[in-house]
C-alpha cells in the first residue's frame, strides 16, 4: 500500500523530526502545509531529465535555482510551469522567517526543524491528521528510532535500533559506529557458523512439485 506518510523519527535536539514520505520528489505538494509561512531563503538545485533520445553517457549539469520565492505556494506554482516538469528538483533547504526549516532526503523523507518541543509536537499531529491518522502520544516515542505507521494510525517499531542524527556529538557517533560494527560482526559469524541447513535437489524441467524438506 502506498502511504503518503510512512514513518516518523524524532531527532535528538527535541525540536526536529523526520517524516518518511512516499517519493518526496513527486510529492512536494507536502509543502502546501507551510504555505502561510514567508520564505527567508532557499537552497534548491535542479537537473534536466535525460530524454529517451539521449545517449547513456549524456549527463546534464546540476544547477542551483537562484529565483526567489515569497512562500511555498509561490514555489509550487513555479514548479507547475511547462518547463519545470522536465527537471528533477533537489530541495536541500528551505528556511522560513519564523525560524523553521525543511530539508529533503530525495525520495525518502523530509526533515523538519522547529523552534521548540511544543511547536514540534503540535506540527507533527497537524501533519499526520492531514492524511487521516489520529493524534499520537509523541512523548512516548524514543529519539532516533524510526516508527512506521499502520493503517489504524498506531505505530510499529521494527526493533532496528537507533540511528545517528546531525545533533549527535562526534564521540557519540564514534561509539555508535563501534557498537554497530561489533554487532554486525557477531551476526556474520553466527550466519557463517550455521550455514545453509539443506539443499533441495530437483531435475531440470521436472513437472513434479517440490516437497518441503521436513
Amino acid at each position: 500500500m502506498n502511504q503518503l506518510i510512512k514513518d516518523i523519527e524524532l531527532l535528538s535536539n527535541q525540536k526536529s523530526f523526520r517524516l518518511g514520505i512516499s517519493n518526496t520528489a513527486e510529492n512536494l505538494w507536502f509543502l502546501m502545509h507551510f504555505k502561510e509561512l514567508d520564505i527567508l531563503s532557499t537552497v534548491i538545485y535542479h537537473q534536466q531529465y535525460s530524454e529517451f533520445r539521449t545517449t547513456k553517457t549524456t549527463k546534464y549539469p546540476t544547477r542551483r535555482l537562484i529565483k526567489k520565492f515569497a512562500n511555498t505556494a509561490d514555489f509550487l506554482d513555479y514548479l507547475s510551469l511547462v518547463s519545470m516538469p522536465l527537471k528533477r528538483i533537489f530541495l536541500y533547504e528551505i528556511a522560513f522567517t519564523n525560524g523553521w526549516k525543511i530539508k529533503e532526503q530525495p525520495h525518502i523523507y523530509f526533515t523538519i526543524y522547529t523552534n521548540s518541543l511544543e511547536e514540534r509536537n503540535i506540527l507533527i499531529n497537524q501533519l499526520i491528521k492531514s492524511v487521516g491518522y489520529d493524534p499520537i502520544a509523541i512523548d512516548s516515542l524514543e529519539h532516533n528510532i524510526t516508527y512506521y505507521f499502520k493503517a489504524s494510525g498506531s505505530l510499529l517499531d521494527y526493533k532496528l535500533g537507533v540511528s545517528p542524527d546531525e545533533f549527535w556529538s562526534e564521540e557519540r557517533v564514534k561509539n555508535w559506529k563501534e557498537e554497530y560494527s561489533l554487532k554486525n560482526t557477531k551476526n556474520d559469524e553466527l550466519f557463517n557458523e550455521i550455514g545453509i541447513p539443506f539443499t533441495i535437489p530437483f531435475e531440470e524441467n521436472s513437472n513434479n512439485d517440490l516437497l518441503p524438506p521436513f
